[in-house]
């Protein structure tokens, strides 16, 4: 360890307001950036496999879903990152035309009907939209 390195480690640490966060967490986004009828796609590692979601702001309710149709595995938004309806009452697969109720993810229309998307665990911290996920 250099003596430049090794005075500045002995150094006091001012005090400062820190928020821990869990190490299963994972940043997502700010809750200003996700205003109501938004989407955001991301992607996370689930059983070592990269696994493409969706976080949607439903009139204020904030949800996230695996983004894959529950008739056929491919994505909903054939990736332009637009999940609802038009009038923004259901996420719609612009494959088949399923629609989903988007407070618990259950195919209401369209093929699959019954079946529901894979909903994800989201934890709102100072502000700060996680996925709550562990292995």
């Amino acid at each position: 360890m250099s003596n430049r390195l090794r005075k500045h480690l002995s150094k006091p640490v001012a005090q400062s307001k820190v928020t821990v966060v869990n190490s299963h967490r994972i940043l997502l986004a700010r809750v200003e950036e996700l205003p109501p009828g938004t989407t955001k796609k991301f992607t996370f590692d689930a059983n070592g496999r990269k696994t493409e979601a969706f976080l949607a702001n439903f009139r204020g309710e904030l949800v996230a879903f695996v983004n894959r149709c529950v008739h056929l595995p491919i994505t909903l938004d054939l990736d332009d990152n637009d999940f609802f309806t038009c009038d923004g009452n259901l996420f719609v697969c612009k494959t088949h035309g399923s629609v989903y109720d988007p407070h618990a993810g259950k195919c209401v229309g369209g093929p699959g009907q019954g079946k529901s998307l894979d909903r994800l665990p989201l934890v709102v911290d100072a502000g700060v939209i996680y996925l709550d996920w562990k292995e």
